[in-house]
């Protein structure tokens, strides 16, 4: 198998499915650019594969979007950062905490795809935007996120309705895991948080899903889906235990 792509920046890659995409993606043989908050974690990654270039930044800090891709010219980004939303019943928080996935994850997810657009970003150049299955079925315990994964999922078909309309050679993908994802930090934090509101263990609770979804899954199912394994007609694909499967 092989990735038609030559140089991959990845938003979001210190940790989780992110992480998992740097090293998937240098394996092989993509020039790979992480960037992430957490220095040592990038760290971590580098002593992995030390052919993985890594930057520490605040991806959702204004100008950022426009700055990396103008530096790095990549020819496939992939958003796969966010925020750990709080999680709680919606009136035990305030606005902030309510509203921080907004201000951050999709934040990052409009300005990157402005900036991609705007450049443009080099003809044959793929755009990979992680969603949730929160934005399918809503999350009553984490705020506004199933709202800001829903929104990245419009801003997916927002970016190839105008790369069309203006012939951008470009293509929008939106990454919809299903499954809470065993391992990573927020699929711990909201497995937590809701086995302890249904009165169940956290592991009768992922019992819910016969094959669990990990990080490392994830990033072979999109890797799989970079190398031209997708359906016509369709740019969001669902992710479960058992791979990816085309939405429609």
């Amino acid at each position: 198998m092989s990735v038609p792509h030559k140089k991959a920046l990845i938003i979001g890659a210190g940790r989780g499915v992110g992480r998992e995409l740097s090293i998937g993606l240098a394996m092989y043989g993509v020039r790979t650019t992480a960037v992430g908050r957490n220095t040592d974690r990038l760290a971590e990654l580098r002593a992995i594969d030390s052919k993985i270039e890594t930057v520490s930044m605040d991806a959702a800090a204004d100008g950022t979007a426009q700055k990396v891709l103008s530096d790095f010219a990549p020819d496939l980004l992939i958003l796969a950062g966010g925020q750990n939303p709080k999680m709680a019943p919606l009136h035990e928080m305030d606005w902030e905490q309510f509203s921080a996935t907004w201000n951050n994850d999709t934040k990052i997810a409009f300005e990157f795809t402005k900036a991609a657009l705007n450049l443009p970003l080099a003809a044959g150049s793929t755009i990979v935007s992680f969603s949730s299955g929160a934005a399918l079925s809503g999350s009553p315990l984490s705020g506004g996120y199933a709202g800001t994964k829903r929104m990245q999922h419009f801003l997916v078909n927002y970016g190839q309705r105008e790369a069309n309309r203006l012939q951008r050679d470009l293509r929008f993908l939106c990454i919809v895991p299903k499954q809470l994802m065993a391992g990573t930090d927020i699929g711990t934090q909201a497995s937590t948080a809701y086995a302890e509101a249904a009165g169940v263990q956290v592991e009768k609770f992922m019992d819910q899903w016969e094959k669990p979804l990990t990080a490392k899954g994830a990033s072979t199912s999109v890797i799989d889906l970079l190398a031209g394994n997708r359906a016509s007609g369709t740019n969001a694909y669902a992710l479960t235990g058992a791979g990816a499967e085309a939405i429609v």
